[in-house]
């Protein structure tokens, strides 16, 4: 399943996030997490298989987004 990227002009300040980072070091957000990082999952594991494209022309297949926090 393809799935698109949070668009970075839409991603909050100081917001935790679920995502992956490319080969080319860009980190995509997938979803917000709903805990607002107040849980100890440092992970979150898909039900199916994604690919998510990336502007470098790069589609990354996971199953296992991770989480991290806005600046």
């Amino acid at each position: 399943m393809t799935v698109v990227p949070i668009p970075p002009h839409k991603l909050k300040s100081k917001t935790w996030y679920y995502g992956i980072r490319c080969a080319c070091m860009r980190m995509h957000a997938i979803c917000e997490d709903l805990f607002a990082g107040k849980t100890d999952e440092s992970h979150l594991h898909a039900w199916t298989r994604l690919l998510v494209p990336c502007e470098c022309g790069t589609v990354t297949p996971t199953d296992r987004l991770s989480k991290f926090q806005t600046p």
